[in-house]
């Protein structure tokens, strides 16, 4: 056989499996695992029920006890966090109020700002706003606020150059910061909600987005005025002062 009469060569029809019976083999294929997926899961869900079925007094008991437990210790760490004035957003006068309620409180967010100008008092009500309502939700987190510009040996310790910014700490630690508007959208007319969902990506504040209700808005800021040039609202003159000492750690 010539190689030209090679390439006329064909298979015969019938001798290899159909574009459509191709398809038909891997619906198959996909409805049996499939159907073994949920056959599974209902195994489970069998076996849950089952143990429920088998629960005796005993157990039922020994789950209300816990229950009990837990609704005592949370009832009890509300009662310290209002003694410690958490649920309230508090102004402090100077650093020495701010190394108290760090060391004191687990979790601190705090707002350094100034209202030397009229732009400055606007950012700051904005930010006061949102942060008075996560205050009230979130019992686990101090929110406190300090003027930086009246106390500059603490904003220059915690290299705070940038107003307003708000500072998060953990375990006398800083954990966080946000400076600026940038990382909640370029503007002053982002939600609480927006807020709080950055709040809690780094852990200051217990949030699950999949579980916690948005916190519905009372009001909205419209303002005028929002942060087109890419950096956050003010750079404040303490950034003058320097900044060699990063300062993470507030132990001491």
């Amino acid at each position: 056989m010539s190689e030209n009469q090679m390439r006329e060569v064909h298979l015969p029809p019938g001798a290899g499996p159909s574009a459509q019976q191709r398809l038909a083999e891997v619906k198959s294929k996909v409805t049996e695992q499939v159907m073994r997926a949920v056959k599974d899961t209902e195994k489970q869900i069998d076996k849950e029920i089952e143990a429920l079925d088998n629960l005796n007094k005993s157990d039922l008991e020994s789950i209300r006890r816990k229950r009990m437990m837990e609704m005592k210790k949370r009832a009890e760490k509300m009662s310290e966090w209002r003694s410690k004035g958490h649920g309230t957003y508090s102004e402090i006068g100077d650093q020495k109020d701010w190394f108290e309620e760090v060391k004191k409180n687990e979790r601190t967010i705090c707002l350094f700002y100034r209202n030397t100008t009229n732009a400055s008092d606007k950012y700051t009500q904005v930010l006061d706003k949102h942060l008075q309502q996560l205050a009230v939700k979130h019992m686990e987190t101090r929110f406190i606020k300090i003027n930086a510009e009246k106390s500059p040996f603490l904003a220059q310790r915690l290299n705070i150059v940038l107003l307003p910014t708000i500072l998060c700490t953990k375990d006398n630690y800083t954990h966080d910061r946000i400076e600026g508007f940038d990382p909640l959208g370029g503007t002053d007319n982002f939600s609480t909600q927006t807020l709080r969902a950055r709040l809690g990506q780094k852990g200051n504040i217990d949030y699950d987005p999949l579980v916690d209700k948005p916190i519905q808005e009372k009001e909205l800021y419209t303002t005028t005025k929002s942060n087109k040039s890419g950096k956050a609202i003010y750079e404040s003159r303490l950034a003058q002062l320097g900044d060699d000492d990063d300062w993470d750690d507030i132990s001491d």
